[in-house]
């Protein structure tokens, strides 16, 4: 720290070095060791961080979701809370880990993972899911997100396994966790299935056939029902056909043939051009049979006929349904039912594997061509075409999902559907509609969530069986060696497959079921098993609990969201979370989402470099955090000036004269003055507004409030009282304006600490000369008894006039420093004296009168509303068209005031054909504010005097200009010389004492020195120079 009492900062250091200089000071009092240490006398708030994966580089998405987090986290501390849980998490295991570990040998298949070795993959896949968590940390560090590295939980560390072994064996104990064989959303890449979570994220908007097919009536000649499809893939697989009982079924006869489909669909696909034969429900035609589609597999027993089903319906199709048992859960359930085989003839890679088909060995998506084809060829094609219509695709690895029979573990997440609803009524959810909508309708449609994942590199499935179909499910290391096992180091595959346990109920060999579990129930398991529970007593479902606060991509409401809530409810019978904040997406500067294979990802670490923490955290919070924004550098540097730049130019003034007259705050001193009561006023509602958005998770409108609040702070309260602080004497009166000025600084940087912490500490260790850092502060208390609203609006209102002229004298060319003889204020009842003489010199002008609305300097003129009058005058509308535009316009406004409607040449036209026009009096420039309705007229006409004035106010700004730039401390005293022709020597002869005092010159010459310098006031040229004295 320098001898000044208040170090002045580098106003052209860059905000990534002040981060440098802030973090430094941290790292140097252990800052953040102190802040996580809790505390007996504070209350507590619980943050549960959602786990990434470290294998990938951070970008700016997981940059805006961290600074979110911090935000809170921040606020949440400086207003008395321990934050418990600030502890990061790393998420381990799934596909996209293995998917990078297959990249990186070349494997295509699992079989040339199994032949490599599944040990030697796994120890890879353990390897590279950290590879870049350093560059992880780093982001953090540089974006000041306080989170406990050193203690973090990561999913594949065997505590962590065995807390959510506990979980499954107690789901198992409770009927929730069961094997079935089921149709599940399944990747022919990656060979394993997926859960309804998982797939919800990978749809795609695609172009598939759609085909309208031909299948005979069994016993006729020209008889057909006709059936729709977008997967010519499952045709050879079809068993039966399926139509709604209830709904009307038509049979036409079109072109010779005979055909039958849903009533509501004929005259969409005929055009009329049809005959109806006879109409009947569907479920009339259950039971009817037809000729197998294509009959290369043979034909089951039971199958090719007509079944019903509530499932389908004719908003889309034809209300017939082509039905394969092996490729679809509505037709699983069919074939089920119906007791028959299931004609699956596609292997696990997603390939046609029966050499009785022509298509063997083609992937099944390629072969639809080949299929229609052949379909065509035999005359069943009734019509096809290309569509456009979602499709799930891998969310992983963008393979598209085909619906496949396989035997799996299921979570029974159906049986809970009402208890899921009736928790997430306890959440409150940002934006408030996910509640309702998205998260919602996810809910009440909950499937059984498939678990069991034929993959290696994941937390294995705890479940033992022997030979005589009975099951164990393990629930701890301890139940392992309690059952004869050996507890291996590492509890992953392959080492967890080498465990054989003695079978309680018939003592064979028991081995465990081949199978990983779903990634996303590692991440789900966070709340306990990132704590061990039940095995450790750091986490209780009855003590902080559920979450206080969660915040991830909006994606994540039917990612971790879920899962969260799906395993809380399951587990503890309650919501996991109370409030959860989300996070939309951050295009790129074209507004492209940003992806690998497009090349335009912008990585958090790049970019930090490149604009500094903080301007970074100012932009995420600049507009809702949930709706979608660009990457857009030029608002990034007008929000960062607008808030840190004003913020410190504002310091910087106070520190400069504060230095100079050796003022030392003590405390705030109570001023009668009006801008000193004003400013404390808003200050302490700002505090009041600020914390209740910040309390409602409304980070945008809290920092929208501390923007407005240094706004006013700067281009008002600075600009009025500036004459104060160069009082020559430290009188009370200055004393009070330094005193203001220092709590509204102080009271500002802890209000935007949260949001911005480099700079808010950067600025507070210079006011505060080294005591402390900002964020070991208390959040500001509002003082109701400084809080005086009517003043507020009434400033409100003088802000508003003061805007409003500045936006006049722009449309009419009138610059800010030209004085004018008169403004008009319409709109608003007059403001007290001692406010007006503080708007007049800003708003400069002689008079500022206050005037009723119909004292305003307007033309008013009667129009006709063309669109209202022209059908309703008819032949009329010329005639009274001519009658306004001669009539005496006063008279005529006075009787459609009076009387609601004007007579012209005998006829009467309401007050709803007509309009009155205002147009202001040529002599005026005129503007309204629409949020305040205050109308300005400022006077145009400028008089010599008024020329002369503005003349020398240009003067007085060049001079105080080129002080600056000589960077000349406030009170140094200067020589002025000044040449110039056309009005400049009349101004300086008229306003020559004013333009001293103004710039502290000692004399003014009219005579430049040699070094003079050249500018144009006006269109005329002048040379000043100065000269220290």
């Amino acid at each position: 720290m320098t001898g000044e009492l208040y170090e002045k900062p580098d106003t052209g250091r860059s905000y990534y070095s002040i981060a440098e200089e802030v973090l430094e000071n941290w790292k140097d009092n252990k800052l953040k060791e102190k802040i996580f240490q809790p505390q007996k006398d504070r209350g507590n708030f619980v943050f549960l961080e959602g786990p990434p994966t470290a294998n990938g580089r951070p970008h700016v998405g997981h940059a805006m979701t961290r600074t979110v987090k911090d935000t809170v986290l921040r606020y949440k501390y400086m207003k008395g809370f321990n934050v418990l849980r600030r502890t990061a998490g790393w998420d381990c295991h799934g596909l996209p880990v293995e998917l990078e570990a297959e990249k990186h040998f070349g494997f295509t298949t699992k079989k040339q993972i199994e032949d490599f070795g599944i040990d030697k993959f796994n120890a890879y896949c353990r390897e590279s899911i950290f590879r870049y968590i350093d560059e992880w940390m780093k982001v953090d560090d540089l974006l000041g997100f306080w989170i406990d590295h050193e203690k973090a939980y990561i999913t594949l560390r065997n505590d962590y396994i065995e807390s959510e072994w506990w979980a499954l064996k107690t789901m198992f104990e409770r009927g929730l966790l069961v094997k079935d064989y089921k149709i599940v959303p399944y990747c022919p890449r990656c060979e394993t299935s997926l859960s309804s979570h998982e797939v919800s994220q990978g749809y795609e908007d695609v172009k598939d056939p759609s085909l309208y097919i031909r299948f005979k009536e069994k016993g006729t000649e020209n008889r057909y029902f006709l059936a729709w499809t977008t997967t010519p893939w499952t045709l050879p697989s079809n068993e039966f056909l399926a139509v709604n009982p209830d709904i009307e079924y038509s049979l036409i006869r079109h072109e010779g043939e005979e055909l039958y489909l849903a009533t509501e669909i004929v005259p969409k696909l005929f055009k009329g051009e049809y005959e109806t034969i006879e109409t009947f429900k569907g479920s009339d035609l259950s039971g009817k049979e037809y000729e197998q589609l294509i009959p290369f597999l043979g034909k089951p027993v039971g199958t090719m006929k007509i079944v019903t089903g509530n499932h389908v319906t004719v908003t889309e199709g034809t209300g017939v349904v082509h039905t394969s048992p092996a490729f679809g859960a509505d037709d699983f359930d069919i074939g089920k039912n119906e007791n028959v085989e299931i004609l699956n003839p596609v292997n696990l890679s997603g390939k046609f594997a029966d050499e009785r088909l022509p298509w063997n060995g083609q992937f099944v998506k390629d072969a639809d061509l080949d299929i229609l084809k052949y379909l065509k060829s035999k005359g069943l094609v009734f019509k096809s075409e290309k569509i456009e219509h979602t499709y799930p695709f891998c969310y992983r690895c963008s393979s598209p999902l085909l619906y496949y029979p396989l035997e799996a573990w299921f979570i029974r997440v159906s049986t809970i559907r009402k208890e899921l609803m009736e928790n997430n009524e306890k959440i409150n959810w940002l934006p408030e509609h996910l509640k309702e909508g998205r998260f919602g309708n996810f809910l009440s449609e909950a499937k059984d969530w498939a678990l069991s994942r034929n993959r290696y590199w994941g937390t294995p499935l705890p479940v033992w069986k022997c030979s005589n179909e009975h099951y164990f499910v393990v629930g701890s290391r301890k139940e392992i060696r309690e059952n004869g096992g050996e507890v291996p180091d590492d509890l992953h595959r392959p080492f967890v497959d080498n465990i054989k346990l003695k079978c309680r109920e018939c003592g064979l060999e028991m081995s465990r079921e081949p199978y990983v579990i779903d990634t996303w129930f590692d991440s789900g398991s966070a709340t306990y098993a990132a704590l061990h529970y039940p095995f450790e007593d750091a986490f209780s479902p009855d003590v902080n609990f559920p979450i206080d606060f969660i915040t991830e991509a909006i994606d994540q409401t039917r990612g971790w969201y879920y899962t969260l809530h799906v395993i809380s409810s399951l587990l503890f019978g309650q919501n996991a979370y109370k409030n959860a904040l989300t996070i939309n997406f951050i295009l790129d500067e074209q507004g492209r989402k940003m992806s690998k294979s497009k090349g335009n990802s912008v990585f958090a670490l790049d970019f930090v470099h490149e604009v500094g923490p903080d301007p970074m955290r100012l932009f995420f919070l600049t507009g809702a955090p949930w709706k979608v924004k660009s990457l857009d550098k030029k608002l990034i540097s007008e929000v960062t000036s607008k808030t840190l730049g004003t913020l410190t130019n504002v310091y910087s003034f106070f520190a400069s004269n504060a230095n100079l007259d050796s003022y030392e705050y003590k405390g705030l001193e109570k001023s009668a003055n009006l801008l000193d009561r004003w400013i404390i006023s808003k200050v302490n509602s700002t505090i009041k507004s600020v914390g209740a958005k910040m309390d409602a998770l409304q980070l945008h409108l809290a920092l929208r409030d501390v923007q407005e609040l240094i706004d006013s702070i700067s281009n008002f309260y600075l600009r009025l009282s500036r004459r104060r602080f160069w009082a020559e004497s430290m009188n009370d009166e200055k004393r009070q304006a330094y005193s203001t000025l220092y709590y509204t600084i102080d009271s500002t940087l802890r209000l935007l600490a949260p949001i911005a912490p480099f700079t808010t500490d950067y600025l507070y260790q210079k006011l505060t000369k080294g005591k402390g850092s900002v964020h070991e502060t208390d959040f500001p208390v509002t003082d109701e008894s400084t809080v005086d609203t009517e003043l507020e609006r009434s400033f409100s209102k003088a802000a508003s006039i003061i805007e409003s002229v500045r936006r006049v004298r722009q449309l009419t060319g009138i610059k800010g420093r030209q004085p004018v003889t008169e403004i008009l204020v319409s709109g608003t009842e007059a403001l007290e004296k001692d406010l007006v003489d503080l708007v007049k010199p800003e708003v400069n002008s002689r008079d500022l009168t206050f005037i009723a609305s119909s004292e305003r300097p307007v033309i008013r003129r009667v129009e006709i509303v063309l669109s209202e009058a022209a059908p309703i005058l008819r032949s009329n509308l010329r005639k009274v068209q001519e009658y306004i535009k001669n009539a005496d316009q006063a008279e005529l406004i006075n009787e459609l005031e009076r009387h609601g409607k004007i007579s012209a040449e005998g006829v009467d036209v309401d007050s709803s054909l007509v309009k009155i026009e205002e147009t202001p009096d040529e002599n005026y420039g005129y503007t309204q504010d629409s949020r305040t309705e205050i109308e300005v007229f400022v006077n145009s006409r400028i008089d010599e005097g008024l020329q002369l004035e503005g003349a020398a106010r240009e003067l007085i700004r060049r001079i105080q200009v080129m002080r600056k730039d000589l960077n000349l401390e406030y009170d140094q005293k200067i020589r002025t010389g000044i040449s110039g022709s056309g009005v400049i020597p009349k101004a300086l002869g008229k306003f020559k004492n004013w333009i001293m005092e103004e710039t502290l010159s000692e004399e003014i010459v009219e005579d430049a020195q040699e070094k003079g310098r050249d500018w144009d006031i006006n269109g005329e040229k002048v040379v000043i120079s100065i000269q220290p004295v």
